[in-house]
């Protein structure tokens, strides 16, 4: 047995303390491929502490959504777009993770996603016509309220959605701890790759032309001189949080990393990414082609000693900006750096 093994099956005292302990123990052993039931309950296990998940009652709450059926049609088509291609030419992915289970939990976040809004919307109700508030007052919350669920919102379905699900299907033991996880994800830690919009991952893009340009000014000219930004090749690596690269075992393992310190990293990871194939990049006579659909396969011990050592060369500004990103949609990012 693990030594994470041994400390996630103990009764921890202090969350806070407990958890620098475990992110601790992430950094220095990692977890490993999972080969088997066991190894891969841990991982899920180990990422829903990271992302304080509460596991409780989600089998219930999950089958009171999949008993609702399919989610409106104008939704469900949209899914089914996106689902049939997901990690198409990942055989152990294929064999894994049916369709049929992207789909279902798919909708049922949709109908989840439109039962909060519904409530969201009865309470901002019930507290703008509230008798002892003033008119003024009333259309100062009505508009604070409009701006915020603006900001705040994640769609019932956005382009990328099936590929952030992927990795979690493919962890979990059951559809019903994925679909817990997922539902954390998307409304807790990157609501604003999710949003209408999709203003977050549109940040990150800015955010990547910024990092790669700082830590390797050489390649990010030679990307700027073929009118290639982030915005046209990072993306997918961006919006899916890496999962759209190869193989999905390593997109795993990268993960683990992110539950544990931010998904602020997968900017920095992509960054990674780019300069251990910056060699290949500046060759070809494609690299549009090459960024976007022939990238190699990565290992993550490699990006993640990268990412992690491009830290400290980011400065204070930027690194906020990275952070806030995932949950902050009126930021501004300065075009020149």
């Amino acid at each position: 047995m693990s030594s994470i093994e041994q400390f996630i099956e103990q009764s921890p005292l202090l969350i806070q303390s407990s958890l620098s302990q475990l992110r601790y123990l992430i950094l220095c052993e990692g977890l490993p491929v999972a080969t088997n039931k066991r190894e891969q309950r841990l991982r899920s296990n180990v990422w829903s502490i990271l992302s304080q998940t509460s596991m409780e009652r989600s089998t219930q709450l999950y089958m009171a959504l999949v008993q609702l059926g399919p989610c409106p049609p104008v939704i469900l088509q949209k899914i089914k777009n996106d689902t049939f291609r997901t990690l198409q030419t990942d055989p152990i992915f294929k064999k894994t993770v049916s369709e049929e289970s992207l789909i279902r939990c798919l909708s049922c976040f949709a109908w989840q996603t439109l039962q909060r809004a519904e409530e969201e919307e009865h309470i901002n109700n019930y507290d703008g016509n509230d008798a002892n508030t003033s008119l003024d007052e009333n259309n100062s919350s009505s508009y604070a309220n409009s701006r915020n669920r603006n900001n705040r919102q994640v769609s019932t379905y956005v382009q990328g959605m099936n590929l952030i699900l992927a990795p979690l299907l493919y962890s979990c033991p059951s559809e019903s701890m994925a679909f817990q996880l997922f539902s954390s994800l998307c409304y807790n830690i990157i609501p604003t790759y999710i949003n209408s919009n999709i203003s977050g991952a549109h940040n990150g893009a800015k955010l990547l032309d910024i990092c790669l340009k700082i830590i390797d000014p050489k390649l990010s000219k030679f990307l700027s001189d073929n009118l290639l930004t982030a915005e046209i090749y990072g993306l997918p690596s961006i919006l899916t949080l890496s999962s759209c690269n190869k193989p999905l075992d390593q997109v795993c393992k990268l993960w683990d990393f992110m539950f544990a310190y931010g998904f602020h990293m997968n900017i920095l990871f992509v960054v990674s990414l780019l300069v251990t194939n910056r060699d290949k990049i500046m060759e070809s006579d494609y690299p549009m082609n090459l960024l976007t659909r022939d990238m190699p396969n990565f290992e993550a011990d490699e990006i993640i000693r990268l990412g992690v050592g491009f830290v400290a060369r980011i400065p204070s500004d930027i690194y906020t900006l990275l952070v806030e990103h995932l949950t902050k949609s009126d930021l501004t990012i300065p075009y020149n750096y």
